[in-house]
């Protein structure tokens, strides 16, 4: 089941599932090479053509000029029947045009996508329907799902990580963690303890001042909260747990839901439990854990082992 009416996440695993949901059919039709459209149809051309043992192309489009060229310096010969692959049929005219290209050359050509609906300026022989008032979101365009890559008209003029959404935890980030063993034992002692620290003295290495915040605490503690943060100088949206939807065991979910809802491409979480858990749920997005000092990169793929691929300073971030 997904967890938000907004975006639907594509990881490697689910590229290669939308592959393989297919090789029974294509092993049984005369195809004579895989083409890709780089670069989005890569990775799913890729593993295609290797399970097909079919050489595999690729074209090279140019969104500005509108024009279709070779991106490998070795094409099908003429007359091949190819399998054009695509992320993405959208409302655009990359694959419009790289049809149009093919046919024009003579080959004879079926499509596969990874994903399109009901608004697709094309219908592809193959491929999954994104669900109605969903989003396809791939790792290889990560930036793209955010509302500062859409104002470009798919057409960016900067490199694609300027258009990243970021967004952070609260507690263990911006200030420190008051133990749960307070809380449990004096609630409104805590909450006040709570309410008198100042900032952690070590923030990741980002201008946190605007970043929205997507935090456990629920919503009836809203104006405590926001209270702290205007006297600390950070005024980002804040996101609150909704007791109604999720329990406190829940708090992962919920980020998840949040982090999704809000397009983000990157989210800070100070506990390794729900970094994992958030990056199991989210796959796209990379999830980091803030330990106080630096940041741990968490993916998806590794979350069962707790095995991160990478460790970065905080300044790195």
């Amino acid at each position: 089941m997904s967890i938000s009416p907004a975006v639907f996440p594509y990881d490697y695993a689910r590229v290669e599932q939308a592959v393989a949901a297919y090789l029974p059919q294509w092993r049984n039709m005369p195809f004579d090479a895989i083409v890709a459209i780089a670069r989005g149809g890569l990775a799913p051309a890729l593993v295609a053509s290797t399970a097909l043992d079919l050489p595999m192309h690729a074209l090279s489009y140019d969104r500005r000029a509108r024009r279709v060229s070779w991106f490998t310096s070795q094409i099908p010969p003429a007359g091949a029947h190819v399998l054009l692959i695509e992320d993405i049929a959208g409302r655009g005219t990359t694959l419009s045009d790289s049809i149009d290209f093919l046919s024009s050359a003579g080959y004879k050509l079926h499509v596969f996508t990874l994903a399109h609906d009901d608004q697709s300026r094309i219908r592809p022989d193959f491929g999954f329907k994104v669900p109605d008032g969903f989003r396809a979101w791939f790792p290889w365009e990560r930036e793209s799902i955010t509302p500062a890559y859409d104002a470009t008209g798919n057409l960016p003029d900067r490199a694609t990580d300027t258009y990243a959404s970021w967004a952070i935890d609260l507690d263990g980030i911006l200030l420190p963690d008051v133990p749960a063993h307070v809380y449990e034992s004096d609630l409104a002692g805590a909450l006040s303890q709570r309410d008198a620290l100042a900032p952690s003295a070590i923030l990741p290495g980002r201008d946190l001042r605007q970043l929205p915040i997507i935090t456990g605490r629920p919503e009836k503690d809203r104006a405590r909260t926001q209270g702290w943060l205007d006297r600390h100088g950070f005024h980002g949206p804040l996101a609150m747990r909704d007791e109604a939807q999720h329990r406190p065991e829940q708090t992962a979910q919920h980020k998840a839901q949040a982090i999704m809802a809000g397009y983000h491409t990157h989210y800070i979480e100070s506990e390794l439990a729900q970094a994992v858990e958030i990056a199991r749920l989210v796959p796209v997005a990379r999830v980091y854990w803030w330990n106080g000092h630096t940041a741990l990169s968490i993916y998806a793929s590794q979350a069962d082992e707790l095995s991160p691929l990478a460790i970065a300073p905080a300044a790195a971030l």
